[in-house]
């Protein structure tokens, strides 16, 4: 088990640059990357001498949360991968001095890590989670060598799929005569949904930067985030609309702004935020770059429940001009 955790992470980053801070190293204002397995020596080794107190060991855990709302596994899996060398003496021991299987063991004591990764998840500041997670695993082989049984349940190993997210109505159904929940006829909806972003975005006066950020999409330039498979199951119109041109909304915004304006968006001041991220009750993950923390955007909409709508260029700019009275 420890060696496919192993070789997953490997595969997921190769040999490029590994960023902790913001996940991107593009986006990142820490210019100086290791590999990966430069920076796991260093997670281990941090770990191993105190995790509490470990910056490295903060962002990694924050990096966990952050790809956690995304349904996404890599980081959870880097965590396990930094963690299981503690595991490995130790389950080799027990399975022989109890003379019970070692791989169960080592099952056991992923599925409770995963068990605290998902316990710890609020109000437990980010510094003291991966020393709960070891703990916990060490004393659960403990009590499975002694017990010396081959029975375990692994049905919590199903943490790693997260429930689907429900997304709530746009926000700007209250000034619309259209109930979205009314409407049966998926690309319809499709539809509606994109002309009123780009009725908002009109209105706000910041239709020229996405305007920008079409001409990049239809140039090839740059291509849009949304899957082929949510394309195919979720997008009522792909097959006659050109499926390259379809991104989220949450695009066209910068992936992370700072803890200040994040404070603002959320209504609290930059201090009590402050607090609430070392007292580990911040209500969403956030990334530590340097001595500062940045706040990924789509955590902060999940948050707001602004809805991450996928969109189609074309809707967006109809939308638009539409609201702009058809002047272009």
């Amino acid at each position: 088990m420890f060696d496919h955790i192993e070789w997953n992470v490997r595969k997921a980053f190769g040999k490029s640059p590994v960023c902790v801070h913001v996940g991107d190293v593009k986006e990142c204002d820490i210019k100086r990357h290791p590999t990966y397995p430069k920076f796991r020596a260093e997670a281990i080794s941090a770990g191993v001498r105190s995790a509490p107190t470990s910056r490295l060991w903060e962002s990694l855990i924050a990096m966990g949360r952050l790809c956690d709302l995304d349904d996404d596994s890599t980081w959870r899996l880097v965590i396990l991968d930094c963690i299981v060398p503690c595991f490995r003496l130790l389950s080799t021991r027990i399975a022989r001095d109890f003379r019970v299987e070692r791989e169960e063991i080592r099952s056991a004591m992923v599925a409770t890590a995963l068990e605290v990764w998902a316990d710890t998840a609020v109000g437990v500041p980010p510094r003291h989670v991966r020393d709960r997670m070891v703990k916990a695993a060490f004393e659960v082989a403990f009590r499975y060598g002694s017990a010396n049984s081959s029975e375990y349940s692994m049905d919590d190993i199903e943490i790693f799929v997260r429930p689907e997210i429900s997304t709530p109505s746009s926000p700007l159904r209250a000034t619309s005569i259209i109930d979205m929940s009314g409407i049966r006829d998926t690309g319809v909806a499709e539809q509606i949904r994109g002309e009123r972003l780009g009725a908002l975005l009109q209105g706000h006066g910041c239709f020229d930067a996405v305007r920008g950020f079409h001409d990049e999409l239809r140039s090839g330039r740059r291509s849009g985030s949304v899957s082929q498979a949510v394309r195919a199951t979720r997008l009522g119109r792909s097959r006659i609309s050109d499926p390259n041109l379809y991104y989220y909304a949450s695009d066209l915004y910068p992936p992370f702004i700072g803890l200040r304006e994040a404070a603002g968006v959320m209504g609290i001041a930059e201090s009590a935020a402050h607090r609430l991220i070392r007292a580990g009750q911040f209500p969403f993950p956030v990334a530590r770059a340097g001595r500062s923390y940045k706040v990924s955007v789509k955590a902060l909409m999940h948050f707001k429940d602004i809805p991450d709508a996928i969109v189609h260029v074309e809707d967006i700019e109809n939308g638009a001009l539409h609201a702009n009275g058809g002047v272009r």
